[in-house]
């Protein structure tokens, strides 16, 4: 290629590394197996379990300890382990939403609407442009919430009370996806020189409900760690 052709090549003509179509994918398997190693209902009924082992033991007479323990935690472990198993399966269908099947379908829906909207204006980047924008805001979305959890989960927790990590947890995971999509936006203008007229009718518009949507996601993910913190604390 001719060194002038380089040179006038605009700035959002560059493509993607390959890591980094490998890099979301990754994030999203890594999300899954933060949730997946942090199941609250699993951990609720393995709390109950061992909750109903102790007041069994309790009521059972010193004297007939030895030959009534092993027979009634063997009971109650038969009568538990289904539960444990439909429970276990339920969450990992519900980890599978959450991480994998959600943030794929919103990435491909986004794009797809986005652009869709953004050619009745015309959109000069083409959709190299708009598909760049969304896989970069979400890759580096994905990867701070997974980082910010893993810090929480494995630092903070440790050294402050539950009702703090929640708070910042929350606060990391809003604060996260508001910048996600901030920069999402500014990323579309920069790529299809939107004009202002169409940023107030298009793009804001679009910007909010992308929020909410993020938000709720980043909510249910707070919960279920949250969930499971708490029942770690009781034990």
């Amino acid at each position: 290629m001719h060194p002038d052709q380089l040179v006038n090549r605009p700035a959002n003509a560059t493509t993607l590394p390959l890591w980094s179509l490998a890099a979301l994918p990754a994030a999203w398997f890594g999300g899954f197996a933060l949730l997946t190693s942090h199941n609250p209902l699993t951990r609720a009924i393995s709390l109950g379990s061992d909750l109903a082992k102790e007041q069994a033991l309790k009521a059972i007479p010193q004297e007939w300890m030895g030959g009534l323990a092993q027979p009634v935690i063997q009971l109650i472990n038969q009568y538990v382990g289904p539960y444990a198993l439909i429970g276990e399966a339920f969450m990992t269908t519900w980890a599978v939403l959450l991480t994998l099947v959600l943030p794929a379908a919103f990435l491909l829906l986004g794009f797809g609407l986005v652009h869709g909207v953004l050619l009745l204006g015309g959109a000069p980047g083409g959709w190299k442009g708009t598909a760049r924008a969304f896989l970069l805001n979400h890759l580096c979305a994905d990867l701070a919430t997974l980082a910010w959890a893993g810090l929480i989960l494995t630092t903070l927790n440790t050294r402050y009370s539950i009702l703090s990590i929640s708070v910042w947890l929350l606060a990391g995971f809003l604060l996260i996806r508001l910048v996600a999509h901030t920069w999402l936006l500014a990323a579309l203008i920069r790529a299809h020189s939107l004009g202002a007229l169409r940023i107030i009718l298009l793009g804001i518009p679009a910007y909010l409900f992308g929020l909410v949507i993020a938000g709720l996601i980043a909510f249910a993910l707070w919960t279920w760690l949250i969930a499971d913190l708490a029942l770690v604390a009781l034990r």
